[in-house]
């Protein structure tokens, strides 16, 4: 089977005189028209929009940032990853798995407390090499996670 390479230089050569020779780089196009900028807070942080249309109205650009301003905690992140998870169960409206989900952060969030407490002991079992104790300790955690 017979291979036919490509010259790069020819491809966009050829690209460019459907542009009637147009260079870029030398002849910008100039897009005339409004931006607005909305922000603010809501519960994952602070967000800032920005839209660009243009005079004619033929286009419109939109560009949101998101800030996340809160401090993680100890467990955020998990109970975070599970809130993601019940979202995406949501919107894909698998209710089931959305309420087994909920059930699950409810149960982390109530149980917080003791959570970071047998975290800290099993951290310091840890530091100590009492692996014995950092198994028991481990296992209340996990017990608690789940």
């Amino acid at each position: 089977m017979l291979r036919r390479r490509f010259n790069f230089n020819d491809l966009f050569s050829e690209f460019d005189s459907l542009f009637d020779g147009f260079n870029s780089y030398s002849n910008p196009i100039m897009v005339r028209g409004k931006k607005s900028v909305e922000s603010g807070d809501d519960k994952n942080g602070t967000w800032k929009k920005e839209t660009f249309t243009s005079d004619d109205g033929s286009y419109q650009i939109t560009s949101i940032y998101r800030y996340n301003t809160e401090v993680p905690t100890k467990g955020s992140s998990e109970v975070n990853e599970l809130k993601q998870q019940l979202n995406y169960a949501i919107e894909s409206q698998d209710y089931e798995t959305a309420a087994k989900i909920r059930d699950h952060i409810k149960s982390i969030e109530s149980n917080q407390e003791k959570i970071d407490e047998l975290q800290s002991q099993l951290d310091d079992a840890v530091t100590k090499q009492d692996f014995e104790k950092a198994i028991k300790f481990r296992d209340k955690l996990n017990k608690l996670k789940s």
